[in-house]
This record gives C-alpha cells, structure tokens and sequence, in this order.
C-alpha cells in the first residue's frame, strides 16, 4: 500500500505553478514518485501517488490531471487545508482537482514544460 503522507516526501521538481494550479512532483526514501496538487472539493492540497507510466502520459497529453489522480496507486492521500491536515480513503470521498479536467498542455497554456 502506498501512503502519500507529505512529511515523509522530498521535493523533486516545481512542474506547474500559475494562477489556476500549483502541481509539484515529490520522491520518498524508496524512489516513489508522489504529486501535490491543488484540491477544490475538499480544498486544500493534495498528496497521492503516481508511476511512471501513468506521470508518461500526463506528460504525452494522453490523461487528465484527474485521470492521473484517478489512477494513482495511492489507497490514502492527505489533504493539506486551511483549517486541518488529515489522511482520506479515495473510497470514502470524492475528491475533485483544481484544472482536473484538463490536460498537461492546456494548465500550462501550450508552453511546454522541462520535467528533468
């Protein structure tokens, strides 16, 4: 089971920060690629789990930024708000992304970015 549990994460990289979004790529001790990303039900950020593949597509156009968060092999992600931090179930609630309906090219508004 893959835990996204902030505390325990090292930042990677910077991918989006704009206006609309803040979408940040992390790293546990065991190579584990995480994203926090900007949360608009419940609001806050959010912290889950991603691989390879899946961040691939993200990059290729081929997903959303909620296809990406639908997908993650993350069981629990917490969610960093204004008034508490806690761990959720993604069974248990919904959990709707900021700019989640749109691919990588439409959040950064055709300016292609540099992931490495």
């Amino acid at each position: 089971m893959v835990i996204a549990e902030r505390r325990d994460l090292i930042p990677v990289k910077v991918l989006i920060s704009n206006s609309l979004i803040h979408l940040e790529l992390f790293k546990n001790r065991k190579g584990n690629f995480f994203l926090s990303s900007c949360a608009g039900k419940p609001e806050g950020t959010v912290y889950y789990a991603t691989t390879r593949p899946l961040f691939s597509a993200f990059l290729e156009d081929s997903i959303t930024l909620q296809g990406l968060f639908y997908e993650s092999p993350s069981l629990f992600v917490e969610i960093n708000g204004k008034e508490k931090t806690a761990l959720y179930s993604r069974t248990d609630i919904e959990i709707k992304l900021v700019g989640g309906d749109k691919t990588i090219t439409q959040l950064t508004n055709n300016c292609p970015i540099e992931v490495w």
